[in-house]
C-alpha cells in the first residue's frame, strides 16, 4: 500500500489580529494594497469621527508595516462626500487613488510612497464629461488606462500627475454605459473587452490598438467560431499562454502563428474551481475564494504545469477585503473593525508517518529511510517523493506481523536486523526472513554491538545473541534489573535501569545510583562523541555521566521542565532533543537554546523514545506519536531568511515646522543618518518592523542609547512598541537596534542613528553670569523696594484707619437721615389722624410719600456696600412695596428694569418722580378700570437711561396742569435730570423720560 505524506510545498500559517487597541482605526475598509516597500496601505472609514452617524464618516489612509499604523489625512474633496475607493499600483514609486463620490464623476490621485505626497492628477479629473468610464491594467512597469465613452474605447496612459491619450477607436454602436471587464495582459497584447457587449479590441505594448476582437479569433475543438462572452483567467506554460473562456471544459491555447486561440484537448477535472483562481505574476502560484454560508474558504494553490496543488486553506467572513504581498506569501484580511495578517513560510521541518506511533527509524539508502511504529507495522519512507509503503515482511509467503519494535539495524547486504517484544528478526532486502540468523529473543529494547545483539525487559532480566555462534545467553543476576534504554561507546554497554545506570564490559556489570538523581526519574541516554555518555530525566534535565568518577553533572535544564526522551548532536556540535514539547536545539558554543513548535512546522509536539537518529549526511529524524519529522539542521538558521530591520518611523521636535513631527517617509528614514534636538525638546521616539519572511510578532528588538564615552545599557522592546528617550543631556548619542528571532539570533544588520542633543542655553557661562548679576539686581531692587513700602504702609495704615472712620461716619450719616426722614413721616402721619380736614389731609399724604421715598433710598444706602450708587431696581421695588401698603386698590406692577446703578444725585430725583407718577395713578387713574396695571421700564440704552411709565387708567387732562403740584415735581425733577419728558394720553397715561 502506497500513501503520499507532507510535501515540501505545504505552508506554515501564523496569524496576527489587530485592532484600534494596537492603531488600527478603520471601521469600513474600502481597499487595501502593498507597495513596492512592502508596507500595506488601507482606505476607509476613521472609526473615531461621527462614530454614531451613518454616512458623515471622515476617509482616511493608514499605512501598515506589520507591527505599527500611520495615519494619512486625505486632501480636501470640495465637501464632495466619498462613498467608495480603490488603489492601484504605479511603477514602482508609488499608488494611484480613484475615489467614488455620492454626486459627480470620480477622481484620480496620486500617492508618492517615498515622500507621502498626496495630489490630485488634475488632468484626468477635469476630462470632459462625456469619458465615462475607465480601468487601469500594467504594460512594462508602465501604468495605463482603457477609457471609454457613448462611442469610443481610448488607450491613455499615466506618469505620476500627467495623463496622455495614445490611440482609440469607434465601437460597434453607441452604449450607454460602456463598463468594461478584467483587462487581461500577454506579453505581446492586451485583451480590453465590453463586460456586457460583445465588443473589445486588442492593444499592443505600446499602447496602439491593433485590432477588434472578432468570432474568427477564437475557435473551439469542433472548428467553430464563437466571441467569447467572459474570458476567465490566463496560464502561461513554457511561453505559452492558455486562456479560460465561457463555460468551456478545457482551455484555449493562443497560437503565435495564426494568431488565434485554439481549444486544446487538456481537459481539466476540476476545471470549474480552477477557471476562477488568479494567479500570480510566476503562474506557480493562486488562490481562490468560494463562500460557504456566512464563511469563505480562500485556497492557495501551487501549479505544475496545469495540474492544481493545494497549498492551504483558510477560513475567513464574507465580504472581507484582501490583499496579497505574493500570493504565497503575506496575506492581509480587513473585516470590519479588525485586520488579520497571515503569513506563509515554507515548512522546513517535513512530517511522515503522520498518525503513526513511531518509535525507531534508520536509513535504508538515499533517501530512503525505515521507520517502525507502535503498532501499525513497519514503513519504508522516501522523504523526496514523500511516498510511504508499509512493509509485507514474509516467511514462506506468510505475513509476519512486526509491532512494538524499538530499535532496527541495517546489516550486510542490506538486511534488516529488527526484533519485538518475543523475537528477533533478520530480513533480507526483499523483506524475506532469514531464519537462521533470527532468534527467540526476550525484551523489547535492544542494542548491536559487533556482531552481539543485547536485549534488555521492562520486567527484568538481559540477555545476548551471537550472530556467528547463534546463542542466546542471559546475563546473571540481571533477572530485577529492569532496561529503559541502552547506548555504546564502542567498548562499554550503558543503560538507564529501574536501579540506576548500568555498565556493561567483558561480560561484567556494575549498576550505579546517585545522591543527586533519583533513579525512577532516569530516562533516556545516548552516547554522543562530542558529549560522552548523556542522560536525560523526565522532568527536563541532562546530566553528563562521568564513567571515570561515576558521578552525574548537570549539563541542561529545559525552561519547560518537559521530558527528553532523545538526544542526538549535529557536525556542528549542536545537540538536538526530542522532547515532549517540541524539537529543542542547544549551540553548546553560545548557550542558546532554541525551540521548535507547531508554528515552526514540527506536527506532534510529544516525542518518542528510541526513535532519534541522525543520517551520515547530517539529517536527523525524530519519532513522536503522530509521525516522524525530518530536517536538516542548516536549513533551520534563521540568518539564512533574507528578513530585514527597518526604521518606521522616527518622531522629534522639527526645529524649521516648529511642531513635533513624526517622519514616516521612506525617503526620510532611507536618507537620515544623524538628527538634532534643540535644547527645549531633548526627546524623540522610534518605531521598527522586519521585512522578509518572517511574522513581525515573532521578532523582538534590543535597543541602547550609547553616549560619547560608548556606555550605554541594552533595553528590550517587541514589535509595534515604540522607544522614547527624553530629557537627555547634552551631547552626542549613538542609538544602536539588533532584531532577534525565536532562536535568539540576530537577524539582518544592526540599525544605527546618531542623535545630538544641543546645549541648553541657560547651562553656558555666559548666561549663569548674566542671571547672578541680574538675581544680585533683583535682589538689591527688592530690600529698596521694601524700605519705601515700610514707608507707603504706616502712611497707608493712617488712611486706611481715616477711610474706615468716614465709611462709618457716611454709615451713620444715612441711618440719622432715614430715621430722621421717617420721624418726619410719622409726624406727618399723627397730624393726619388729629385732623377732620380732608384736603389737608391729602396734601400731608403727599408729603408723607415723598419723604418716604427720600427715605427709602438712604435705606438702600445703609444696606450697601456701596454708600455712592443705588440699584434701580431694588429702589422701584422699596417704593412700590409702600404704595400697595398704603392703597387697597389691587393693581398690577409690570416690571422690565435692568441692573443699572444710578448715583444720589441721579437716584433721588427719579425716585420722586416715580412716587408722584405712582401716587397720580393711584389717586386719579383707575376708579373706573376694573383691571388697574402699571408698567414701570428702565433700561441703559448706549450712553442714556430711558424710563418709561405708564398706566391703562382713565387719563384727564387739565388746563392747569402745569400748576398741579404734581406735575411741578415732575417737570422739576427731569429738569433735575437734565432729561426729554414725553407724555401721551390716548389710552391711559404714559411718560418717557431720556436722561
Amino acid at each position: 500500500m502506497i500513501i503520499w505524506g507532507q510535501q515540501e510545498k505545504n505552508l506554515l500559517v501564523s496569524k496576527n489580529t489587530f485592532s484600534s487597541r494596537e492603531g488600527y482605526l478603520i471601521s469600513n475598509p474600502y481597499h487595501s494594497i502593498y507597495d513596492s516597500n512592502d508596507l500595506l496601505w488601507v482606505l476607509g472609514e476613521n472609526k473615531f469621527s461621527s462614530e454614531y452617524v451613518i454616512g458623515e464618516k471622515e476617509i482616511i489612509i493608514q499605512r501598515f508595516d506589520g507591527a505599527n499604523f500611520f495615519t494619512l489625512k486625505l486632501p480636501k474633496t470640495s465637501g464632495k462626500k466619498i462613498k467608495e475607493g480603490y488603489f492601484f499600483k504605479y511603477k514602482n514609486e508609488g499608488l494611484y487613488l480613484k475615489l467614488h463620490y455620492n454626486k459627480g464623476r470620480s477622481e484620480l490621485l496620486f500617492i508618492d510612497t517615498e515622500t507621502l505626497a498626496i495630489n490630485f492628477v488634475e488632468e484626468f479629473n477635469k476630462l470632459p464629461k462625456k469619458y465615462l468610464i475607465s480601468k487601469e491594467y500594467y504594460r512594462d512597469n508602465i501604468t495605463r488606462l482603457i477609457v471609454t465613452s457613448k462611442n469610443k474605447v481610448y488607450s491613455t496612459e499615466l506618469n505620476r500627475l500627467s495623463f496622455k491619450f495614445i490611440d482609440s477607436i469607434v465601437l460597434n454602436k453607441p452604449i450607454l454605459n460602456p463598463f468594461l471587464a478584467d483587462i487581461i495582459s500577454t506579453d505581446e497584447f492586451s485583451i480590453v473587452k465590453l463586460l456586457f457587449e460583445d465588443d473589445g479590441v486588442f492593444i499592443d505594448k505600446k499602447g496602439i490598438i491593433t485590432k477588434k476582437i472578432n468570432k474568427t479569433d477564437f475557435v473551439n475543438l469542433n472548428g467553430n467560431l464563437l466571441f467569447p462572452k467572459k474570458i476567465h483567467e490566463k496560464i502561461k506554460l513554457n511561453n505559452q499562454f492558455y486562456f479560460y473562456i465561457d463555460d468551456y471544459k478545457s482551455v484555449f491555447k493562443y497560437d503565435n502563428n495564426s494568431k488565434k486561440f485554439i481549444e486544446t484537448n487538456s481537459n481539466r477535472i476540476d476545471f470549474e474551481k480552477v477557471k476562477e483562481i488568479q494567479f500570480g505574476e510566476d503562474f506557480k502560484y493562486g488562490k481562490q475564494t468560494e463562500k460557504k454560508g456566512d464563511n469563505s474558504s480562500l485556497k492557495l494553490y501551487s501549479f505544475n504545469g496545469l495540474q492544481a496543488e493545494l497549498l492551504v486553506e483558510l477560513k475567513i467572513k464574507n465580504f472581507s477585503k484582501l490583499a496579497f504581498k505574493k500570493i504565497n506569501k503575506d496575506l492581509i484580511v480587513l473585516n470590519g473593525n479588525t485586520l488579520d495578517s497571515y503569513y506563509f513560510t515554507k515548512s522546513k521541518i517535513k512530517t511522515f508517518l503522520k498518525g503513526k506511533s513511531v518509535r525507531t527509524i534508520n536509513r535504508i539508502k538515499g533517501s530512503k529511510y525505515i521507520a517502525a511504529t507502535d503498532s501499525e507495522g513497519v514503513y519504508i519512507v522516501d522523504v523526496d517523493t514523500a511516498e510511504e509503503k508499509k512493509i509485507n515482511f514474509l516467511f514462506n509467503n506468510k505475513e509476519i506481523p512486526i509491532n512494538y519494535s524499538r530499535d532496527i539495524y541495517i546489516g550486510s547486504n542490506n538486511s534488516i536486523i529488527i526484533n519485538n517484544s518475543t523475537s528477533l528478526y533478520v530480513f533480507d532486502s526483499s523483506f524475506n526472513l532469514i531464519k537462521e540468523r533470527s532468534s527467540v529473543l526476550s525484551g523489547e529494547e535492544i542494542i548491536k554491538v559487533g556482531d552481539t545483539i543485547f536485549s534488555g525487559s521492562n520486567r527484568g532480566e538481559i540477555s545476548k545473541y551471537n550472530f556467528n555462534t547463534k546463542e542466546n545467553i542471559l546475563i546473571k543476576n540481571t533477572s530485577n534489573i529492569a532496561v529503559k534504554e541502552f547506548t555504546s561507546d564502542g567498548e562499554k554497554i550503558f543503560a538507564t535501569t529501574s536501579k540506576g545506570i548500568l555498565e556493561y564490559e567483558k561480560g561484567a556489570f556494575k549498576v550505579y545510583e546517585f545522591e543527586n538523581v533519583k533513579t525512577e526519574n532516569l530516562l533516556s541516554i545516548a552516547y554522543q562523541k562530542e558529549f560522552g555518555v548523556l542522560v536525560s530525566t523526565k522532568y527536563g534535565r541532562i546530566y553528563k555521566y562521568d564513567t571515570v568518577n561515576k558521578k552525574l553533572n548537570l549539563f541542561y535544564k529545559d525552561e519547560l521542565g518537559a521530558s527528553i526522551v532523545g538526544m542526538v548532536a549535529d557536525s556542528d556540535k549542536n545537540l538536538w532533543l526530542n522532547t515532549y514539547a517540541g524539537i529543542v536545539s542547544i549551540n553548546t558554543s553560545t548557550k542558546k537554546v532554541v525551540r521548535f513548535i507547531k508554528k515552526d512546522g514540527v506536527y506532534e509536539l510529544e516525542g518518542n523514545r528510541f526513535s532519534s537518529f541522525r543520517d551520515s549526511d547530517g539529517n536527523i529524524l525524530l519519532g513522536s506519536y503522530k509521525g516522524f519529522s525530518f530536517f536538516n539542521p542548516k536549513d533551520l538558521i534563521e540568518n539564512d531568511i533574507e528578513v530585514v530591520p527597518k526604521f518606521t518611523s522616527i518622531s522629534f521636535f522639527d526645529v524649521k515646522e516648529d511642531r513635533w513631527k513624526i517622519h514616516a517617509s521612506p525617503s526620510f528614514l532611507n536618507d537620515v543618518k544623524e538628527i538634532k534636538l534643540p535644547s527645549l525638546y531633548q526627546r524623540f521616539s522610534a518605531t521598527m518592523s522586519v521585512f522578509g519572511e518572517m511574522n513581525p510578532k515573532d521578532v523582538r528588538f534590543k535597543y541602547r542609547l550609547l553616549d560619547e564615552d560608548g556606555k550605554g545599557d541594552w533595553y528590550t522592546s517587541y514589535s509595534g512598541k515604540e522607544i522614547l528617550f527624553a530629557n537627555l543631556a547634552v551631547g552626542e548619542y549613538m542609538l544602536q537596534v539588533e532584531a532577534f528571532g525565536s532562536s535568539k539570533k540576530k537577524i539582518g544588520k544592526t540599525l544605527k542613528l546618531k542623535v545630538i542633543s544641543e546645549k541648553v542655553f541657560y547651562k553656558s557661562l555666559w548666561f549663569i553670569i548674566v542671571v547672578f548679576l541680574t538675581i544680585l539686581s533683583i535682589l538689591i531692587y527688592v530690600f529698596y523696594q521694601y524700605k519705601v513700602k515700610q514707608k507707603l504702609f504706616a502712611k497707608n495704615e493712617i488712611a486706611l484707619n481715616e477711610a474706615k472712620i468716614k465709611s462709618a461716619m457716611m454709615l451713620e450719616i444715612h441711618h440719622r437721615i432715614k430715621n430722621n426722614l421717617q420721624i418726619v413721616s410719622g409726624l406727618l402721619g399723627l397730624q393726619m389722624v388729629y385732623s377732620t380736614n380732608e384736603e389737608l389731609n391729602l396734601k400731608l399724604q403727599d408729603s408723607q410719600s415723598r419723604i418716604e421715598s427720600i427715605a427709602g433710598i438712604h435705606n438702600v444706602l445703609y444696606n450697601s456696600d456701596n454708600q455712592n450708587v443705588i440699584s434701580i431696581k431694588n429702589n422701584v421695588e422699596n417704593i412700590i412695596t409702600y404704595y400697595k401698603a398704603l392703597f387697597p386698590v389691587k393693581i398690577i406692577y409690570n416690571l422690565n428694569i435692568d441692573d443699572s446703578v444710578l448715583g444720589m444725585d441721579e437716584a433721588t430725583p427719579l425716585s420722586l418722580l416715580l412716587n408722584e407718577l405712582i401716587s397720580n395713578s393711584n389717586k386719579h387713574a383707575f376708579s373706573e378700570v376694573e383691571n388697574p396695571e402699571i408698567f414701570i421700564n428702565f433700561k441703559n440704552i448706549g450712553k442714556k437711561y430711558v424710563f418709561e411709565y405708564f398706566d391703562n387708567g382713565n387719563f384727564i387732562k387739565e388746563d392747569k396742569e402745569k400748576k398741579t403740584m404734581g406735575m411741578r415735581i415732575i417737570n422739576m425733577m427731569s429738569s433735575q435730570l437734565k432729561g426729554d419728558v414725553k407724555i401721551e394720553g390716548s389710552n391711559g397715561f404714559k411718560l418717557t423720560l431720556e436722561f
